[in-house]
């Protein structure tokens, strides 16, 4: 008789596993899954490649140097420091942004959200003012991508969080997401989140 309660036991967790199995074929949570992001706030001070943030990298259109990316602990949105974005030659635009393996994303919808700030963001022919940027890349070239074409923030904004979303292509092999500063003025970016979405 004593092991007659340890059988009923073992019963109900197997009963409990195969229905946490049979809903997991049947119907995927709908709840998104957040992939993980380096230093999504710029609190990190360890020092990144080049010269950027922790797990960050920037770009220019090639040129003179038209664009700088720093830490800065003026006004953040959260924490004690967001990137800086600032305009300081005439090439059309900068950005600063993070590589994920696109893989494990390959066929979802992705979403990326960030707060951004900005101080006389005027555009240039390349895109009207700052943005956010998420792109799927196959070998260094982008097969899809979203950069707030549609709403580009200009002018000088408080905090606002901003998000866009991308449907992953099969052949995707990395995914970039970030932030970029079209033409005159300064950027801030915040608290980056990347989610992928549920089916």
């Amino acid at each position: 008789m004593s092991g007659t309660p340890l059988r009923g036991v073992l019963a109900c967790i197997a009963f409990v596993a195969g229905c946490a199995l049979a809903q997991d074929g049947a119907a995927p949570s709908a709840v998104p899954a957040r992939v993980a992001l380096v230093n999504p706030g710029f609190e990190s001070l360890a020092p990144g490649m080049f010269g950027n943030p922790e797990g960050w990298f920037s770009i220019q259109h090639a040129g003179e140097l038209s664009y700088t990316f720093k830490l800065d602990t003026a006004q953040p949105h959260g924490g004690a420091r967001s990137a800086r974005v600032d305009n300081v030659g005439p090439e059309p635009f900068g950005a600063i942004y993070q590589q994920i393996d696109a893989s494990p994303r390959r066929g979802r919808r992705v979403r990326f959200s960030a707060w951004l700030r900005t101080e006389e963001a005027r555009g240039s022919f390349t895109g009207g003012g700052a943005v956010l940027m998420l792109q799927a890349m196959q070998n260094g070239a982008p097969l899809a991508w979203n950069h707030m074409k549609e709403s580009p923030v200009s002018g000088t904004t408080g905090w606002t969080r901003h998000a866009i979303e991308l449907d992953v292509p099969e052949a995707a092999d990395r995914l970039e997401v970030g932030a970029m500063l079209h033409g005159p003025g300064r950027l801030w970016l915040d608290d980056a989140e990347l989610l992928v979405l549920p089916r």
